[in-house]
């Protein structure tokens, strides 16, 4: 089964090729990293990735000031269980601000690479009809060209094209 399916894959692809008759190649993640919204969408996960490490680091200061205070040999055995209960509640707000954190990060990462995907793909179109381009083949981390000949690389194009439009 897998061979006749990857006799049609090929088969679909020569076909391709035969009635291709100007082949471009764009690498996305080069313009996802470096076009102006790019690295705007970059700046702003990060400038989130700092909030949350920030008040992860205030709590697990809060927790290690809690541990040495539990290790008072002063300390009542009434005061050493509100001490405890305060641990565990920071703790599991903590954990909480983590869940958050990743949910918040993902869904935040996602609709960057959606909106950056939706935006290359509309310019890369619109160039490609320009240019009388038949098939455009994509590159970086979710293309799936093993090789192409810089010559076809319409990628800084692309780029300038997209940078344009952010102004």
């Amino acid at each position: 089964m897998k061979k006749v399916m990857l006799f049609f894959v090929l088969l679909i692809g020569l076909v391709s090729f035969a009635v291709a008759e100007n082949i471009a190649y764009v690498d996305v993640q080069k313009i996802m990293n470096t076009s102006k919204k790019g690295k705007k969408l970059k700046s702003e996960i990060q400038e989130k990735v700092k909030y949350y490490q920030s008040k992860l680091d205030n709590i697990d200061k809060q927790i290690s000031q809690i541990e040495k205070q539990l290790e008072s040999p002063v300390l009542s055995e009434e005061a050493k269980k509100k001490k405890k209960e305060e641990l565990t509640k920071l703790k599991e707000e903590g954990a909480k601000i983590q869940q958050e954190a990743e949910k918040e990060l993902s869904q935040m990462k996602a609709k960057a690479e959606r909106e950056l995907i939706l935006d290359i793909k509309r310019i890369t179109e619109e160039y490609a009809k320009k240019h009388n381009i038949d098939m455009v083949f994509i590159g970086g981390a979710i293309g799936g060209v093993v090789y192409y000949d810089k010559a076809i690389d319409i990628t800084d194009e692309i780029l300038k094209m997209y940078d344009r439009e952010q102004k």
